[in-house]
């Protein structure tokens, strides 16, 4: 792995554990007392950590403290948004294990729009001052330090915050989620969006065979430039 890549992702984490910027939000590294806090851009990236990554998973947030002091910082691997994320990457011919097993350079990256954790449940509402503060802080520094040649957005929040931070102009979500090419964010990246893969979207907005089909965009890109 380059060097380089080590040392500024070292020196993101430490960024990011020292920050404060939103007084609403609470920093792993003071849950606790640090104790389940990681040497990650945040608790998502432990599942997926590969720095030369050529798919990077960018979902909005986290979740809340009660759940992170819960579960001790981790996932749940029998998380069932985990499970059908799992299957749509391996429908693009990308193996992910499920979350903490041994797993060396996937291939993947995962991490959120904004890091630090909310309170009032995993449904709580976010603002848009914590997308723009983890957005030109982290967000953009951890996509052109990991450079993939993809970056999925899972879910409206995360296309949003992503475009944003890269100053391009903000299709409509839906629209965006039907263009088969993606979008362009710096040299040789592209963002595609896609609807979150948690229970409540896969009931009301876009069923498993509806996002089968959306991801089927990003695999056929995929295939072109690791040609």
């Amino acid at each position: 792995m380059n060097p380089s890549k080590v040392h500024g992702y070292r020196h993101l984490v430490k960024r990011r554990k020292e920050c404060q910027l939103c007084n609403e939000l609470e920093n792993p590294s003071r849950i606790a007392d640090g104790r389940y806090d990681s040497d990650h851009i945040g608790p998502w990236t432990i599942w997926e950590d590969d720095l030369d990554a050529s798919a990077m998973v960018v979902g909005q947030d986290w979740g809340d403290v009660k759940y992170f002091i819960e579960h001790k910082g981790l996932d749940e691997p029998r998380n069932p948004t985990n499970r059908v994320l799992t299957r749509l990457l391996t429908s693009i011919d990308i193996s992910s294990y499920p979350p903490y097993h041994e797993n060396e350079r996937s291939g993947l990256f995962f991490t959120n729009a904004i890091l630090c954790l909310k309170k009032g449940g995993l449904q709580g509402k976010v603002k848009n001052e914590w997308f723009r503060h983890c957005g030109n802080n982290f967000l953009r520094p951890i996509i052109e330090l990991v450079h993939p040649s993809v970056v999925i957005s899972l879910g409206q929040k995360a296309y949003e915050a992503i475009q944003r931070v890269f100053d391009n102009y903000l299709i409509p979500f839906r629209k965006a989620v039907a263009g088969s090419e993606g979008f362009p964010l710096i040299e040789n990246i592209r963002l595609f969006p896609v609807y979150h893969c948690g229970a409540r979207i896969l009931n009301t907005h876009r069923p498993f065979d509806q996002q089968l089909t959306d991801w089927q965009r990003i695999g056929i890109y995929l295939k072109t430039v690791n040609a």
